[in-house]
């Protein structure tokens, strides 16, 4: 590989890392907006991680100062970005208003340009996919369907839990 392909591989993973950083934080502010609990954002908390890693790294002679400041200016911005948006949301939650954010559509479409990536695309494609085939799999082991007997259908219970569920 030349200097000028390393340099062009480079601006195109910074790009990347734009475009999926800016959809973390559109993704996060619509579950803040629109959650009845808290959201856990753990993303601080990652950012930390790494910048202690890399803090050891450093302190066994690694010249990664760079690395450091880099994750610390990530973590700054995303502070800086969302803490007055959280409190914002807060302000208007306690006075009863309504919080436009994104719809469904939008964040369905933002979660999708992730897969069109050039570099990580097809990873987070596969990751994705990853994550659905392991939750149909909890879900056919935690559900169970049973026969029933034909006469089970005219039983006092089952009527009972017809007049239940029936539509009022």
């Amino acid at each position: 590989m030349s200097l000028a392909e390393i340099d062009q591989r480079i601006t195109d993973l910074r790009k990347e890392q734009a475009h999926i950083q800016d959809v973390y934080k559109k993704l996060a502010r619509f579950l803040y907006a629109k959650s009845i609990l808290p959201i856990n954002d753990v993303y601080i908390e990652y950012l930390q991680y790494f910048i202690h890693e890399e803090q050891m790294k450093q302190n066994t002679g690694d010249h990664n100062t760079e690395a450091i400041a880099n994750l610390e200016k990530m973590m700054a911005d995303y502070k800086n970005e969302m803490e007055p948006f959280k409190k914002f949301v807060k302000n208007q939650r306690e006075a009863g208003e309504e919080i436009e954010i994104l719809s469904s559509e939008e964040v369905f479409s933002l979660a999708g340009s992730l897969y069109h990536l050039a570099i990580n695309g097809k990873q987070i494609r596969a990751q994705v996919d990853g994550i659905k085939i392991g939750q149909k799999k909890c879900a056919a082991e935690r559900e169970k369907f049973v026969e029933l007997p034909a006469k089970a259908a005219k039983s006092k219970v089952m009527l009972q839990l017809t007049n239940i569920v029936a539509p009022q």
